[in-house]
């Protein structure tokens, strides 16, 4: 759950989570722990949540809420609304933007990321 939701915040943010690791001084092995189940210790846990913003029991994934623009939203959606926000949010892209999310969905579905349930709990 905590890779999970580490690597959308990334993504969210247009970044990779080895950048984003060495921004608040952690090093790539911590990062690869993480993505084979580790989980950070309590102050990595807090500098993270710092960073994106968001508590610590999101990231841990005992909260579904996140902050955006100082509300507390839930990130459980149903398809229909994960699809309208999409087909919004894409209008608005210019095509650096376009380019970015089309490599994104490629990798989506190359790697079948999505298919896995504990990858849709965020």
């Amino acid at each position: 759950m905590f890779w999970e939701r580490f690597y959308s915040l990334c993504l969210r943010n247009g970044k990779r989570p080895n950048p984003v690791g060495k921004e608040i001084g952690l090093s790539s092995g911590i990062i690869s722990k993480w993505k084979h189940g580790g989980i950070p210790n309590g102050e990595t846990l807090m500098k993270l949540a710092k960073y994106f913003n968001v508590s610590t029991d999101y990231l841990l994934g005992i909260s579904p809420y996140i902050q955006i623009n100082g509300e507390y939203v839930a990130m459980e959606y149903t398809d229909i609304e994960l699809k309208k926000q999409i087909a919004n949010n894409i209008e608005k892209l210019d095509n650096k933007g376009l380019t970015k999310v089309a490599e994104y969905t490629k990798d989506l579905v190359e790697t079948k990321k999505y298919e896995n349930d504990y990858y849709l709990e965020g």
